[in-house]
C-alpha cells in the first residue's frame, strides 16, 4: 500500500485537474491547436500530407499524432475533436508523470504537481507541442543534471519524441544524447536500444511527411522569415533570454500566475546560494537561457503556452537542487515545498482559462453558426475554400478542400516576401470557389493583391455584423448530400 500512494497522489492530481479543466474545452482555443487539429482532420479524412499540401513552419509531430486520433475516433464537429485531442493530452502527460515518479521515486509527486498547475496557469490541457513534450523534457533534464544512469528505451524514445515535436529542445536532447553515448560508450547493447527507441518517432515521422518540403519550409522559410522578425537584434534577446531568471523577478506579485515557480526560485537559490556549486549554477544557466529561447514570461510578446517548457525546466531544475543538493532538510525547506499547493489553493480558478478569455486569441464558430450551415448547404464535390485570416476551423467544419497548401495564413506572413509571393502566385491559374475574409472580428484588411480577387465574387451576407462570404461569379452548385 506504501508504494502505490505517490501513485494514488497522481491519479488524484490527474482528475482533479482534469475536473477543473474541462470547463474551458468549449471556448479556449489557440491558432496552433487548431492548425493541429485541422490538419490531422484533413489527412485522415482527405488524404492530404503534410509538408506537401498542408504548409507548416512547425515540426510536424503534433500534426501526425492527431491524425492518428481522428482516424481512430472520427470526431463529429469540433466540440467533439476537441474533447478527443485534450482528453488524450490528459492521459498522456497522466502515463507519463507516473512514469516519472515510478523513476525519480514518491518526493517527485510535487514535481508533477508543480508542473500540472503551470500547465494549468498556461493553458491547461490545449493539443499542442508543449504539452506533448512537457514530461519527456522533464525526464532528459533530470537525467542531465544528476548524471543519473539512464534507461536506454525510455531515453531513447523522449529523445526522439522532442526531436520531432519542439525545435526549441533540440539542444536539450542534443546534450542529453551526447551524455548517453559517452557514458555507454562501452555498452552497446545499451546504446542499440537507445537507438531503436528514438528511431521510432523519427522514422514514422519521415515516412509521413514530404521530406523535400518539410526541410524547405522548417529550415529555409523559419532562417530566412521567421527568425529575422521574431529577433530584431539577435545579441540583444540572447542575453535578456540567458538573464530571464533575475529578470522574471521584476514582476513578482501574488497575482502572477508563475508566482509559485517565483517564489521557489528565490527560496532555493537565494538562501541557499552558498551550497551551489559552480558548475550546476553554469549547467542551470545553460540549460535555461536554450530553453527558453523561444519564449521566457514577461520577456517576449508571445502566447503564454510557448513558455511552458521553460518554466517546467526551472521547476524541474529546482526539484534537482532541492533532493539532490540539500542533504539536511529543515521546516523551512519542507515549507517550500507546500508553497505550490498553498498558491494553487488560495486561488485554485486563477490557474485556469475562464470564459472571458474566450474568443480573444481565435474567432470559433459554432459547427451549428450561420456561415458554417451556409457553406455546407451549398457546396459541391471539387470546390474548394480559402480563408484569411486564419479561420482554420472552417476547413474542418465544412470539409471543402482548401484552395491552397496555406491553411493557416496570418497577416504577419504577409511580411515574408516568401510567403508572400508563394501566396499570391497560387491565385494565378484559378480561384478558390468560396473566399472567407473576416474584417470585423480582426483589424485586418488584405493586401491590394487580395482585394484585387473579390472582383470575380460575389458578396454574400448571411448575418449582420459578421463576415460575408465570396462565391465565384457564374458558380453553379448542388448541395452535397
Amino acid at each position: 500500500m506504501k508504494r502505490a500512494l505517490p501513485y494514488l497522489f497522481v491519479t488524484l492530481i490527474f482528475a482533479t485537474i482534469l475536473n477543473l479543466s474541462r470547463a474551458s474545452y468549449s471556448f479556449i482555443n489557440t491558432h496552433d491547436e487548431d492548425d493541429n487539429i485541422v490538419s490531422g482532420f484533413l489527412m485522415s479524412r482527405n488524404n492530404l500530407q503534410m509538408s506537401k499540401e498542408i504548409f507548416t513552419h512547425h515540426l510536424p509531430g503534433a500534426y501526425l499524432i492527431s491524425e492518428v486520433l481522428d482516424r481512430t475516433f472520427q470526431p463529429t464537429g469540433t466540440d467533439q475533436s476537441v474533447y478527443v485531442h485534450r482528453t488524450f493530452i490528459t492521459i498522456w502527460n497522466y502515463v507519463w508523470a507516473v512514469v516519472l515518479v515510478s523513476v525519480w521515486g514518491p518526493f517527485s509527486v510535487w514535481l508533477v504537481l508543480v508542473v500540472e498547475l503551470l500547465r494549468a496557469s498556461y493553458l491547461h490541457g490545449l493539443f499542442q507541442a508543449e504539452n506533448l513534450v512537457i514530461y519527456p523534457m522533464v525526464y532528459l533534464l533530470l537525467t542531465f543534471v544528476t548524471e543519473r544512469k539512464t534507461h536506454p528505451l525510455l531515453s531513447g524514445f523522449s529523445t526522439g519524441l522532442i526531436a520531432v515535436l519542439l525545435s526549441p529542445l533540440w539542444p536539450l536532447i542534443l546534450s542529453t544524447s551526447c551524455r548517453f553515448l559517452w557514458f555507454n560508450r562501452l555498452k552497446p547493447k545499451y546504446i542499440v536500444l537507445w537507438l531503436v527507441a528514438f528511431l521510432i518517432p523519427v522514422v514514422w515521422t519521415l515516412v509521413k511527411i514530404d521530406v523535400r518540403g518539410f526541410a524547405t519550409q522548417f529550415f529555409g522559410y523559419n532562417v530566412q522569415t521567421y527568425a529575422p522578425l521574431l529577433i530584431n537584434n539577435p545579441v540583444k534577446y540572447t542575453l535578456k533570454v540567458f538573464l530571464a531568471p533575475a529578470l522574471v523577478m521584476k514582476n513578482l506579485s501574488l497575482t502572477t500566475k508563475n508566482i509559485s515557480i517565483q517564489l521557489l526560485v528565490l527560496f532555493l537559490f537565494i538562501f541557499d546560494f552558498k551550497r551551489i556549486k559552480f558548475r550546476t549554477l553554469i549547467i542551470f544557466g545553460l540549460l535555461l537561457g536554450m530553453i527558453g529561447y523561444r519564449s521566457v514570461p514577461g520577456l517576449n510578446n508571445v502566447l503564454d503556452f510557448h513558455a511552458l517548457p521553460w518554466v517546467a525546466a526551472l521547476g524541474a531544475l529546482c526539484w534537482y537542487k532541492y533532493f539532490g543538493a540539500i542533504r539536511q532538510k529543515g521546516f523551512l525547506w519542507n515549507l517550500v515545498l507546500l508553497v505550490p499547493l498553498f498558491m494553487f489553493l488560495m486561488n485554485p480558478s486563477d490557474y485556469f482559462p475562464n470564459q472571458k478569455q474566450a474568443g480573444k486569441m481565435v474567432i470559433r464558430y459554432a459547427d451549428k453558426s450561420p456561415v458554417v450551415n451556409y457553406l455546407n448547404s451549398i457546396k459541391a464535390t471539387g470546390d474548394t475554400l480559402f480563408t484569411l485570416p486564419a479561420h482554420t476551423l472552417l476547413y474542418q467544419q465544412t470539409n471543402i478542400i482548401p484552395f491552397n497548401k496555406f491553411l493557416f495564413y496570418l497577416p504577419w506572413m504577409e511580411q515574408s516576401p516568401i510567403l508572400y509571393t508563394e501566396l499570391v502566385d497560387s491565385f494565378q491559374d484559378r480561384l478558390p470557389t468560396f473566399l472567407f475574409i473576416d474584417k470585423i472580428h480582426f483589424p485586418y484588411f488584405p493586401p491590394d493583391e487580395i482585394s484585387k480577387l473579390l472582383k470575380n465574387y460575389e458578396e454574400v451576407k448571411i448575418v449582420e455584423n459578421e463576415p460575408p462570404v465570396y462565391i465565384l461569379n457564374n458558380y453553379q452548385f448542388s448541395i452535397t448530400k
